[in-house]
């Protein structure tokens, strides 16, 4: 008998079908994956079996024994961990408190002892291998460290069902590596493992059995050993391309003396986290930054607008010096930008078109009113481009899936104007279908003039879009490289050894 069984789980939002009555069985000491395009339902069904997301319908038996729906204390209690896509911990407390969170350890009169309580983290900390005081606020890290602090989070319960949905996704290749360590002790522990990811090679590594949705219904599940990345993709999409695919040879793309400056940076620094570092931008120019976690890269990206301001040295843009102090600066200096964080960006109880057209609020003014009519044409023009699925431009950005969450904020910039993007790490959790569009697009806007910063930790990624490469290690950018160069210098490079 399976340690989990979901059995006819639907639920419904308005105008979207995201579970159309999903069954599925985990085995204890089994990773099963879960794979689909954005929208197929996947972190609508983590939510359900988490509490997270009360279902309209269906039920949860774990270990033989009827678990109530829509409740995360209840889950919890009943050994079920969840890492979310979108992170769940208290930026203003620390990384130890975060871990515990809940859970603190207290005196007998219930008053609660912080240092015991970072010490009782450190072994979660530990154990999926993070390298920082477990009393660092947790708003003072990037990205990839928090993610860790999540997963040690949900371990810290002692789970029997753990749930991870992209866990991979700001983690850089080494961090990944330790994961499936993990997942490995996990899995010889007896814990269930729910995994969901768009990485096929990723997902052919580290599960057992994957189970393939298609808009909230299940296509199929089958064994690992007994499938490929091209059937899986084929499964998910009905045709084509797998992930091996998904980022094309760089096309035939030019970019010559002549073709003028957009971003010139001399010493551009925000210390100590972001170091003095140089680096130019031509028009038309794809160039990717690459760097392993804690690489300064987010830094670099939020200093550009403005987000972080530069202490130090010279910014010029389009050949005026500029200060950016404020986001509001970078917009009006023809900056966009689109995050590694996508809840800090998207308004999600806002309509799709507001959120789109959010930067561009000065072209849709009738006097003092909003333009309505002119604000539904111009973000219909992106929600066409980008293939973002949402019934339509009215549609609350909250019940879309992550990945079209995260191509509203593209569509945001693109529709600002901007003739300088800066993407930092912008196909984060995005589908296979959904990454081939951006870079497309990406490579469209190129070939249209505008000058495109690509901050990324996928090595892959870096080499096949860049025109050039950035490669920064330790908050600095240390080297310039040709998109041909290899893959041992580029990681050579990135880990702090001069080649």
């Amino acid at each position: 008998m399976a340690l989990l069984e979901l059995r006819g789980i639907r639920k419904e939002y308005p105008g979207v079908l995201a579970l159309a009555g999903i069954d599925l069985d985990v085995d204890a000491g089994e990773v099963h994956a879960l794979l689909g395009e954005n929208g197929a339902g996947k972190s609508t069904l983590m939510k359900v079996i988490a509490g997270a997301v009360a279902p309209d319908d269906g039920t949860m038996v774990l270990a033989g024994k009827s678990v109530p729906l829509g409740s995360p204390a209840v889950a919890r209690a009943n050994g079920i961990g969840i890492v979310f896509q979108e992170l769940s911990l208290v930026p203003a407390l620390s990384v130890g408190e975060n871990v515990l969170l809940g859970r603190w350890v207290a005196d007998r009169f219930g008053v609660v002892k912080l240092g015991g309580t970072l010490a009782a983290s450190q072994k979660w900390l530990d154990r999926v291998g993070l390298e920082v005081p477990p009393g660092t606020r947790v708003d003072r890290l990037g990205m990839a460290e928090r993610q860790l602090v999540e997963i040690a989070k949900a371990l810290s319960s002692e789970v029997q069902v753990l749930l991870l949905d992209e866990p991979t996704s700001a983690l850089s290749d080494p961090e990944s590596r330790r994961l499936f360590s993990l997942l490995h002790d996990l899995k010889a522990s007896g814990v269930a493992i729910i995994y969901v990811s768009h990485r096929l090679p990723e997902v052919l590594e580290v599960s057992d059995r994957v189970t393939v949705l298609r808009d909230g219904r299940t296509v199929g599940s089958v064994a690992t050993a007994q499938t490929t990345e091209s059937d899986l993709a084929h499964r998910m999409v009905g045709g084509g391309a797998a992930d091996e695919h998904v980022v094309r040879e760089r096309t035939a793309h030019h970019i010559s003396e002549s073709d003028a400056v957009v971003v010139r940076a001399r010493r551009l620094a925000r210390p100590p986290r972001l170091k003095p570092s140089d680096f130019e931008l031509r028009a038309g120019e794809i160039v990717t930054a690459f760097g392993l976690v804690g690489a300064g890269r987010t830094r670099l990206a939020r200093t550009l607008f403005g987000l972080e301001p530069a202490t130090e040295g010279t910014l010029e843009l389009f050949g005026r010096q500029v200060s950016l102090r404020t986001p509001s600066d970078a917009i009006a200096a023809g900056v966009g930008y689109v995050g590694e964080d996508r809840a800090a960006g998207l308004v999600r109880r806002l309509s799709v078109a507001a959120n789109i057209t959010l930067a561009s609020l000065g072209q849709l003014g009738r006097g003092p009113l909003l333009d309505r009519a002119r604000q539904g044409v111009l973000a219909a023009q992106y929600i066409g481009e980008l293939h973002i699925r949402t019934p339509s431009g009215d549609q609350v950005a909250e019940a879309l899936s992550g990945g079209n969450q995260q191509k509203i904020l593209l569509a945001r910039s693109l529709c600002s104007g901007a003739r300088f993007l800066v993407l930092d790490d912008p196909v984060r959790g995005v589908d296979v279908g959904s990454k081939e569009e951006v870079f497309r697009l990406v490579r469209r806007l190129a070939d249209d003039g505008v000058a495109v910063l690509y901050l990324t930790s996928e090595l892959r990624e870096a080499r096949a879009l860049g025109d050039r490469i950035l490669v920064m290690a330790k908050g600095a950018v240390v080297a310039e490289l040709s998109a041909n160069a290899s893959e041992n210098e580029i990681m050579a490079l990135a880990g702090g050894v001069r080649v």
